[in-house]
């Protein structure tokens, strides 16, 4: 049984998620009270729906959801009451990997890495409403209050409406819609709340999968065909490279995208192809030639493969996705083996565990200058986009191999999935969220970020004078 989402408002999904990008991309706009240049993009649906079991599952677990999706520029959280899911949309510039811990969430992004500190101190703050920036204190003013005028926050009615297009018009009034509803409280189910704390600015290294490990942010640079970890003087230090990449250069010899750590180092690797010259594994000639990579040992352990993804170190095997065939798959080290765990109707991609469940990424089959079209293509005539979760301790494999068998449609393990039904075609990355059912992110654009504080006592000095 499914059941399609509306939020607990009833508003429809559409409507409760452009605020971050509209104010993104007029932020200059209306500071120079215009609107020229910015784009007017038409509105996304962002419907889905769901297993009805989904909601008591997440809510038992006491978890949620986080999701990128590159293709619709949304930051997913996925949260539950117990009886129905909301999902709640956050705009980011090419949101991809994700990285959750007990303390926070990691996203990278196009040219950013941005770090989500979990302050469930500032709960109380956020369940009321914001104060408008001429009425905070913490606001510094030219003039004194009593002979200025007021110093409002940039707002979408200050735009003259000369030469505006009717399209401009309706991003305008859509505008100072968001920003007014960015005042208001969140919702009373909100029981965690990450705020952004800090942004690195790597530039355009295609980040793809990212993990925090005993060195700090491990981060797959696909640009450079390359590991690397994160330090604020350089946009990366590069740390490891598959054997048959001769040089660092921001070509993407062989789509390098998937990484997992184990015992917080970087442990396994997956890649397009096996190619040392500039973007060669987007060819559509020839055969797959995707990989599964030990890091310390630089060896291939697995190869033809069909645009493998998300490599992740769980129970002792390596779990990962053979994404053209849409499998689920798993790799022993011991014994050198691989099974096929499962297969569903979809390009699999992202990956994260809570016990024996795994939650896998859909997405449907694209058409572009990717490589050549996913072999699952022609195994479904639908395929569709969205949250699988998945049993790990069945028993009840698909097929098994040293190597990578054809395997049936039949999957006895899955337990629940959410689908989306619009626009959210492809999803990138899935991080599990504990210790929260209902959590909220305030991002770098929210007015928010202007008085909400978290600090530690005052700390004397070194030389033991105190204030």
């Amino acid at each position: 049984m499914t059941i399609a989402y509306t939020d607990k408002q009833g508003e429809s999904v559409q409507a409760n998620s452009e605020q971050a990008e509209v104010q993104q991309t007029t932020d200059s706009a209306i500071e120079n009270k215009s609107l020229e240049g910015v784009p007017v993009k038409d509105e996304l649906d962002f419907a889905c729906e769901y297993t009805d079991n989904l909601p008591q599952i997440l809510k038992e677990l006491n978890i949620s959801l986080a999701v990128t999706s590159y293709q619709t520029g949304r930051l997913i959280i996925v949260r539950s009451d117990g009886e129905s899911i909301d999902v709640n949309f956050k705009s980011f510039q090419r949101p991809m990997g994700l990285a959750a811990t007990e303390d926070g969430l990691t996203l990278g992004t196009y040219t950013e890495i941005v770090h989500f500190q979990r302050e469930d101190g500032l709960l109380k703050t956020i369940k009321q409403p914001l104060s408008k920036i001429e009425d905070d204190i913490t606001a510094p003013r030219i003039k004194p209050k009593e002979t200025s005028e007021k110093t409002a926050e940039p707002q979408a009615e200050e735009l003259e409406d000369d030469d505006l297009s009717e399209k401009q018009k309706a991003q305008r009034a859509q505008l100072k819609a968001e920003q007014e509803k960015a005042y208001l409280p969140v919702d009373e189910d909100v029981d965690a709340c990450f705020i952004s704390r800090s942004v690195h600015y790597s530039g355009m290294i295609n980040i793809h999968d990212i993990d925090w490990g005993d060195e700090g942010l491990w981060v797959v640079n696909s640009s450079f065909s390359c590991l690397c970890t994160i330090e604020p003087d350089h946009s990366f230090i590069p740390r490891w490279k598959p054997h048959f990449i001769s040089e660092l250069k921001p070509e993407d010899r062989c789509h390098l995208n998937g990484m997992t750590l184990k015992d917080g180092k970087p442990a396994y690797v997956t890649t397009f192809s096996q190619e040392d010259k500039a973007g060669m594994w987007r060819t559509k000639d020839g055969k797959f030639n995707g990989t599964l990579m030990a890091v310390a040992s630089n060896e291939i352990l697995l190869d033809g493969l069909a645009m493998p993804h998300s490599p992740r170190w769980y129970n002792d095997k390596v779990y990962f996705c053979n994404s053209g065939h849409g499998h689920i798959c798993s790799y022993e080290p011991d014994t050198k083996t691989s099974e096929i765990l499962a297969e569903v109707p979809g390009f699999t991609r992202g990956m994260d565990f809570y016990g024996p469940i795994m939650f896998v990424g859909l997405s449907k089959v694209r058409e572009g200058d990717v490589t050549r079209p996913a072999p699952l293509a022609q195994k479904y005539d639908e395929t569709f986009s969205g949250i699988w979760l998945m049993n790990i301790n069945d028993e009840s494999i698909i097929a098994s191999s040293g190597k990578n068998n054809a395997a049936t449609p039949e999957n006895t393990r899955e337990i629940a999935h959410l689908k989306f039904t619009g626009n959210v075609d492809q999803i990138y990355d899935i991080a599990v969220i504990p210790n929260c059912n209902y959590p909220e992110i305030i991002e770098p654009s929210h007015p928010r970020l202007r008085n909400h504080f978290s600090h530690p006592e005052l700390r004397p000095l070194n030389n033991g004078n105190k204030l």
